[in-house]
């Protein structure tokens, strides 16, 4: 019997390829992008969760008071990770964790960058990460002791055991033997926390001075905790006041500095731009997405439901012809959903083998290392895919046709006008409002993002290389620095001496929203000043073309301007000084120095925020002894920045490669472009500007060829009537805009829905900008137009076709 369902369902959709082969086309297109989406989102929703103790392990979040507004972080102080162990006894374990980058000796002549995490000991015990070799226990007791991946194990050391042998790294003044103790698998794609070599924090000792480890408002990394059971967490959190009262002393001030504790299970998907060390995604990127998915599988099912409507005459016979002949009328709903199950079978079967073609380039656009694993959840999501479609697409078909009376079928008596025409019409310009829809958000993107691309953010970032210059560690962080300087000055004046250069600077910071660094002081009311600062020396303004308002440029040289500050416009105005430079800072604490010049008000961060005061200065010791906290939330190795005269690139990056071997022979040279830092900040919704555009040709592609099929059926049910037109004297196109009335009614409704609605779904995205702009009314107005003639454009062709025709064929055809 089911045999039989099936043999008679495709023979159906082989007698019928032109609807058949629309469907599998628009089914397939729509299930080729929603399993690669779906997948995805279901990847990012099982991200951190083989932790087995997720539920109960917690990220501490410190908030603190600057000017009255409430800021948050997830860099915590050094010293809270032993303090908060000792004196919260729900805390079962505590890890902190820390990024550094160390010089790993490779032999006489090469040496290597190499990331690593300090951790405490309880790090591989709070999370499970898979230890291959080694003891969990004892792996990260020992100062010098490291834990590698599987894949730095084959960069170090090939295919041979690593446990026992050693690497050089030099993680402070000079390099030491760090022996491995472990080795992990490599760490999961769906971890939010990715590293390649752990360290026992004792390195910190290497890293930071002894009075910044023990300070409360100097904060690096951040601090992990695991407690007995996640109902604890408001134990903890109701005892951080006693506790700050306790440590900060005459310092403490109600509510203007404590921590919280923020569950691992929800760090990674996150609206909080507050990201600190791990790798987000914005949730709503996935509703987005998943939206957009459910949209395409709409379309393409619709172009299933109005075709079905479309050819009802035809298989009403069939229907009557059946029931005639015994067949209830659950058998006939049966038959019609098996014709949907076998479309939407053979649709999944292209879309899967298109899923995994398009799964590169979806991964390079979203960044991601997604793998399409038919593991039990995929399977049941195929499975659920299927059922919606089937029923989706199927359901009215089969409902509908299954109930029609065999009496009227046969005596030609039935009317299914609705059917025909109102049902239709209206699935019809539901496609265009979300075809359309998609298209007006692409282009609110597009504009968007243009506008981002052209603002003018205050600097010049045009063919300016970034070279990054290593670090020489040091237990005291003001040393660090000044060392490191030194070194990129050398590079920095061997280039300053060649013609192709235009001119070069040296700065710890380049562009991003935690590039700069976070200082503050206090106010002599009381009140905590917060400002950005960058650390700079050489042409650094000169090269980035910043624009002087007031006062001069730091003096090049070195040793010069030591106690100089060079601020911004929007500092100055928070100060309310109307001469910046006759001024000093309102704060004792701050040694003998100056503010020697105003730059422009420039764009440091994204432009997803505001400018921020902003403070540029050569000496950390000018500035350090004024401030009472420090964020770091960048890289801390200086960069010399390159303003090349316009010569080939090649011939520059070679220039840059020699003048580098003259001062670093045994050191990595690597390089970026300022430019592309500046882009990478908007990469995220680039990516999802590009996925709409692309659902967004989906669905109009999906939309045409429905379009065309209606056309198509709407005229070949008609052909009689334009005979009779044409007998009695109706030109061809009065023919067609007969047909076209029809339709450009659906697409003027459609249209007129989806474009206002496109400014409100899109309003929430635009805000997140501080610099936005929508496009102009004469957009919306050309793509209206589009629509217009889009619709226009495929009737047409078809109702002209059919006008063609020999009025005495169609005639004599009864």
């Amino acid at each position: 019997m089911l045999k039989n369902y099936f043999k008679i369902a495709l023979r159906n959709l082989s007698k019928n390829k032109l609807h058949t082969g629309i469907n599998l086309i628009g089914l397939s297109l729509g299930l080729g992008v929603s399993i690669l989406i779906f997948f995805f989102v279901q990847f990012e929703l099982n991200f951190d969760k083989f932790h087995s103790n997720s539920e109960n392990t917690f990220r501490i979040k410190r908030f603190e008071v600057f000017e009255g507004e409430l800021r948050s972080s997830f860099s915590t102080p050094i010293v809270s990770a032993p303090v908060f162990k000792e004196e919260f006894p729900q805390i079962q374990k505590i890890t902190r964790f820390i990024g550094g980058v160390a010089q790993a000796y490779l032999d006489e002549e090469n040496t290597q960058s190499q990331e690593f995490l300090t951790v405490s000991p309880d790090f591989l015990e709070i999370f499970d990460f898979k230890l291959l070799q080694g003891d969990k226990s004892s792996v990260l007791n020992d100062k010098y002791g490291i834990v590698i991946t599987e894949e730095t194990s084959k960069r170090y050391f090939g295919d041979s055991n690593p446990i026992g042998k050693s690497i050089r790294l030099r993680v402070a003044e000079t390099y030491e033997e760090y022996q491995v103790q472990g080795v992990l698998e490599d760490i999961p794609t769906n971890s939010s926390i990715q590293f390649e070599m752990l360290l026992n924090d004792e390195n910190l000792d290497f890293l930071v001075e002894e009075r910044s480890r023990n300070s409360w408002y100097n904060v690096f990394g951040e601090t992990y905790v695991t407690l007995a059971n996640a109902s604890q967490e408001q134990d903890v959190e109701s005892g951080m006041e006693a506790l700050m009262k306790k440590v900060l002393g005459e310092d403490y001030e109600e509510g203007e500095y404590y921590f919280t504790l923020e569950p691992i299970a929800g760090m990674h998907l996150s609206d909080d731009p507050i990201t600190g060390m791990v790798e987000t995604t914005r949730p709503k990127l996935l509703w987005i997405l998943s939206t957009i998915a459910i949209l395409i599988l709409l379309i393409a099912s619709i172009n299933f439901t109005t075709m079905a409507i479309g050819r009802a005459m035809t298989r009403a016979k069939e229907v009557g012809v059946r029931k005639t002949m015994g067949a209830d009328f659950g058998q006939l709903v049966f038959q019609f959903l098996t014709e949907a199950f076998l479309t939407t079978m053979a649709s999944l079967v292209v879309g899967v083998i298109l899923a995994e073609v398009l799964l590169p380039t979806f991964n390079e656009l979203f960044e991601k290392n997604l793998n399409l694993v038919y593991g039990i959840n995929q399977i049941l999501i195929l499975i659920g895919l299927v059922i919606f479609i089937t029923l989706l697409a199927g359901a009215y078909p089969a409902f509908f046709l299954s109930g029609l009376k065999p009496i009227k079928v046969l005596k030609g008596t039935l009317s299914i006008h609705f059917g025909k025409q109102g049902l239709r019409k209206g699935l019809v310009a539901f496609q265009f409002f979300i075809s359309f829809l998609l298209v007006a958000s692409t282009l609110i993107m597009v504009h968007q993002m243009n506008t981002i691309r052209n603002y003018d953010l205050g600097f010049d970032q045009n063919m300016v290389v970034i070279v990054d210059v290593p670090e020489i560690p040091s237990t005291s962080f003001v040393k660090t620095i000044n060392d490191s300087f030194k070194q990129a000055e050398l590079y920095r004046q061997s280039l300053s001496a060649r013609s192709e250069v235009q001119s070069a600077g040296i700065t710890i910071a380049t562009y991003g929203d935690d590039a700069f660094w976070d200082a503050g002081f206090p106010l002599e009311e009381g009140k905590q000043f917060q400002f950005k600062v960058n650390f700079v020396g050489g042409d650094y303004v000169k090269t980035l073309g910043f624009d002087l308002v007031e006062g001069r440029d730091f003096n090049p040289d070195q040793g010069a301007d030591s106690s100089a500050f060079v601020i911004n416009e929007k500092f100055a105005e928070a100060m309310g000084w109307d001469d910046p430079t006759a001024e000093m800072m309102p704060s004792t604490r701050f040694n003998s120095h100056e503010i020697v010049g105003v730059v422009k008000d420039f764009n440091h961060a994204s432009l997803y925020r505001d400018i921020e005061p902003v403070l540029f200065a050569k000496s950390p010791e000018a500035v350090f002894s004024g401030i009472n906290s420090l964020s770091i939330n960048s890289a801390t190795n200086p960069k010399v920045v390159v303003k090349g005269s316009g010569m080939d690139f090649d011939s520059f990056r070679a220039l840059l490669e020699s003048e580098w071997e003259k001062v670093f022979p045994s050191e990595a040279f690597s390089f970026s472009f300022l430019d592309e830092t500046v882009e990478a900040q908007y990469r995220a919704d680039e990516r999802l500007g590009k996925m709409v555009f692309f659902a967004a040709g989906i669905a109009i592609l999906i939309a045409a060829m429905g379009l065309f099929a209606l056309a198509a059926l709407s005229i070949s049910g008609r052909t009689k009537e334009i005979g009779i037109r044409k007998v009695l004297g109706a030109s061809s196109w009065s023919i067609s805009w007969m047909f076209n009335k029809e339709f450009l009614v659906i697409t003027v409704i459609g249209i007129l829905i989806a474009l206002p609605l496109s400014f409100y779904v899109m309003q929430s995205w635009i805000e997140q900008f501080a610099v936005k702009e929508w496009p102009s009314w004469l957009n919306f107005t050309l793509l209206a137009i589009s629509g217009i003639g889009f619709t226009l454009l495929i009737v047409s062709a078809q109702s002209y076709y059919a006008s063609q025709m020999n009025p005495v064929k169609t005639l004599k055809d009864e």
